[in-house]
């Protein structure tokens, strides 16, 4: 039986597993009476223990400094660990902003991965399949947990506005940074429905700071001697399992210059170079850009349709597109959906401006 973090106090907010209750004090989630102050305060202790951070909205929690990405530099890094850039950010335009906690990298080279557990959407359909029965990410992680034969990880735990929680861990000592991932997915790190990774590249809102748009702080629930933990080893596997086997390498679209062929027109190798940079483009998007980039990618080649059909037929730019989705982690059935859309709107928007 898994044992999980109690935390009594006189008002209750609950999770929406049954099977996990965790409390906290109304009076500690109220707004500060000085916001700057107290989110000024939150971002330097961070930084204090080595977590570079990065001022947020209030209202939909997007980071309002850019530069910190899975390719960042040592150089791109640094405003986010200097106390007083940081200092300066909460004191002058950024004031009253979320305290964001970049995850992956820490000033010693190794920082934090956390595991978020949703609460699911008023209109979402219920997890089914081997997830059924899962009324949260809480429960998600829990059945893992159990499939390994282990307790609930203890760690430093953090209760959000919205009902959901953050697990923070310490990122391992050797072996490549854990990345993001969000929801379920075939490839590490995704877990499951309803459970969110946030590694190198990512953020997460740290605890005290003020969601504005909920009226409450994000609440450290865990005890107050309790720091981020290592992973437990089941959960590591978990995050680092080996990728399903790779599909098998799509055809080339068009053989151009193979022996006793006819040389491609000008327009034919002007669309295998699109769909060739369109693929490695979609391969190599990071977080939070892959559908925006997997879409553009199929409208822009359904738009180029008509110059080259040979090379840019459907059925080859849809199974170049989705072997490289699925080299950047998207789920099958997403990237398909993404990739048809994006070339039925191409489509559209060339018959609209036909003569």
């Amino acid at each position: 039986m898994s044992t999980k973090p109690q935390v009594t106090a006189p008002a209750i907010t609950e999770l929406p597993t049954p099977r996990r209750s965790i409390t906290v004090d109304n009076a500690s989630t109220r707004l500060p009476s000085d916001v700057t102050e107290h989110q000024r305060a939150v971002a330097l202790t961070w930084v204090s223990r080595g977590i570079p951070v990065v001022p947020c909205s209030r209202t939909d929690k997007g980071a309002l400094v850019p530069g910190f990405g899975a390719r960042a530099t040592p150089e791109d890094m640094a405003p986010f660990t200097d106390p007083e850039r940081v200092r300066q950010w909460w004191s002058g335009r950024f004031k009253r902003a979320h305290v964001g906690l970049l995850t992956g990298r820490g000033t010693t080279g190794r920082g934090l991965v956390v595991v978020d557990l949703d609460m699911p959407k008023d209109d979402a359909e219920p997890p089914a399949s081997r997830w059924a029965g899962c009324q949260g990410g809480t429960d998600v992680l829990e059945r893992l947990a159990a499939e390994a034969g282990a307790d609930w990880p203890e760690t430093y735990t953090v209760l959000t506005p919205s009902g959901g929680m953050h697990l923070y861990f310490l990122q391992p000592e050797d072996g490549p940074l854990i990345g993001c991932a969000t929801g379920d997915g075939p490839t590490a790190p995704h877990l499951g429905p309803l459970v969110d990774v946030r590694g190198l590249g990512g953020y997460v809102i740290a605890a005290g700071s003020y969601s504005a748009a909920q009226g409450q702080m994000y609440e450290r629930v865990s005890a107050p001697e309790l720091l981020p933990q290592p992973l437990p080893g089941w959960l590591l596997d978990l995050l680092r399992r080996p990728a399903p086997a790779a599909p098998p390498r799509p055809p080339a679209p068009v053989c151009l210059y193979a022996p006793g062929s006819r040389r491609a027109s000008r327009a034919e190798r002007y669309a295998a170079a699109a769909l060739e940079g369109a693929a490695e483009d979609v391969a190599q998007a990071v977080e939070g850009e892959r559908n925006r980039r997997l879409f553009a990618a199929a409208r822009r080649l359904s738009e180029l349709h008509s110059t080259a059909p040979a090379v840019l037929d459907e059925t080859t730019v849809r199974e170049q597109l989705l072997a490289a989705a699925l080299h950047s982690g998207q789920g099958e059935r997403e990237a398909l959906r993404t990739i048809r859309s994006g070339w039925e709107s191409g489509m559209a928007d060339r018959g609209a401006g036909a003569a």
